[in-house]
């Protein structure tokens, strides 16, 4: 089968719906960010986020990423007998994993850090498990709508949560982990139900075969998960052994400016993965690979751009004062969330192939790189030194994982546009550092070069998606009708 307008507008028409259910379970979780930084203390805020990443540890490791398989599995299957054995197969392995988890608590609860925290913990873990699976088995089934609206009311449950948990009962960092929790469950729950994931539940269709099928295609991705979440926040542990939870705490609103950019690339990446995989082995898709890949890079690199353009004056007014300092970190954190999103992008190459030992070889990488860097960079440069260490490990697995996927699928890039944009960015990153009118000026200049070097391919999106009916009254389309 050859790939053609329909295959993109449906990519289209999913990324949008997915947006919706983004909007709601991301970018609106952003408006607490005042909150969180108003009702917490950098020490609090840091104590609550070393939970919640440890259990982000926990989650692939006793549920052996099995949601990888529901999702790539799930939307493989034909019929609902097999949905039933690849749902029941998924369930049954989750809470085999849990249960096993319980054993390790009485070791955790003497973690110091963890004080208090463990039983939580471990809720937290089980709720976030549960989610995760209902959730992906429902994009599965190919119900983007129903996971969008999800997303919108679990949003909306945790912003209530989050207020009455930590402005009524001040119950500072538990509170904060309780919201979590709380929505995970309900939304599991409203999945299972109005997704009617119940009739997938067959004890009698679990098959053992099937089941070490999707543990040999997802046990890869178990370390490869692992590796990048120990990338993406091993610093924030290495940070409080030397610094303490305070600067972890302004560290982890450092972060929170990126996420707009993940916020966006994830709307985009959901929808990506199940073209990638329903797309895979049809004629035409070195072109489809190609087409997306120069458009996800375009719109990364101008909204990147965009937030380093206002990183200084949306801190001013979206944190409190105590976290002002965030403003210095989070440009270099930015540039390393660009090429996050690439390295995401180029992995559902190996998702698609299941190729997942490539995803885990690359992934030890930036793992390996990432941890000597911090281990190097944070005792002497505290932040400063894990940005650095972070940005430095995604960008050079992006450029393995960049050579070595267009071998796999023969897509086409651009690498002078790759070298001129992130040499751009990185020169804004170096002028965040400073302020005065000058510092705007040079900034704004240096925007409308990165919004200059992406028009073409903007344009060239905008055109093919819209009818030619539309697009050759704008103006700035007219030329790419005409070609």
């Amino acid at each position: 089968m050859e790939i053609g307008k329909q295959s993109y507008l449906k990519l289209l028409i999913n990324t949008v719906i997915f947006a919706i259910g983004s909007f709601g379970s991301k970018l609106l979780v952003l408006i607490l960010v005042p909150l969180y930084t108003s009702a917490l203390s950098p020490e609090m805020y840091g104590a609550a986020d070393l939970v919640a990443q440890t259990a982000n540890i926990l989650l692939p490791i006793f549920t052996l990423s099995v949601s990888e398989a529901a999702l790539r599995f799930g939307l493989d299957s034909k019929t609902d007998e097999r949905r039933q054995t690849v749902y029941s197969d998924c369930l049954a392995a989750v809470f085999c994993g849990l249960a096993v988890m319980a054993l390790i608590f009485p070791a955790l609860s003497r973690l110091g850090y963890l004080d208090g925290f463990a039983p939580i913990l471990y809720i937290y873990v089980w709720t976030a498990a549960l989610k995760q699976l209902n959730s992906t088995f429902t994009r599965a089934l190919e119900k983007v709508k129903l996971f969008a609206f999800d997303g919108v009311l679990t949003t909306f449950l945790m912003i209530v949560l989050n207020i009455v948990f930590l402005l009524k009962l001040h119950m500072g960092a538990k509170g904060y982990l309780l919201a979590i929790i709380l929505s995970d469950l309900c939304s599991s729950v409203f999945l299972f139900v109005a997704a009617g994931l119940y009739r997938y539940v067959r004890p009698s269709k679990i098959n053992l075969g099937s089941l070490k099928e999707m543990l040999r295609y997802c046990a890869p991705l178990v370390p490869t998960t692992l590796l990048w979440l120990i990338t993406s926040i091993s610093d924030r542990f290495i940070i409080v052994y030397f610094h303490g939870e305070a600067l972890n705490g302004i560290n982890t609103v450092a972060y929170k400016i990126p996420t707009i950019i993940t916020t966006i690339f994830t709307m985009f990446s959901q929808a990506w993965n199940m073209s990638a995989i329903q797309e895979n082995g049809s004629a035409g898709r070195e072109d489809f690979y190609t087409t997306v890949f120069k458009l996800n890079q375009a719109v990364m690199y101008v909204m990147a751009a965009g937030i380093l353009l206002i990183n200084r004056p949306l801190t001013y007014v979206w944190v409190n004062p105590a976290y002002h300092d965030a403003m210095l970190y989070s440009p270099i954190l930015t540039l390393a969330t660009v090429f996050t999103c690439f390295n995401v992008f180029l992995g559902s190459v190996y998702i698609a192939e299941k190729r997942t030992k490539r995803s885990f070889m690359t992934s030890l990488a930036a793992g390996i790189i990432n941890i000597v860097l911090n281990f190097a960079l944070i005792p002497r440069f505290g932040i400063y030194g894990a940005a650095g260490a972070t940005f430095a490990a995604y960008f050079s697995v992006f450029f393995f994982r960049l050579f070595d996927t267009s071998k796999i699928i023969r897509f086409k890039f651009s690498l002078w546009g790759i070298i001129a944009n992130t040499a751009i960015l990185c020169v804004m990153a170096v002028l965040n550092q400073f302020s005065g009118a000058y510092v705007y000026i040079a900034l704004g200049v240096m925007f409308a070069a990165v919004f200059a070097l992406n028009f073409g391919e903007l344009t060239r999106a905008a055109a093919f998606l819209l009818p030619a009916k539309i697009g050759k009254k704008i103006p700035l389309l007219k030329k790419s009708y005409k070609e």
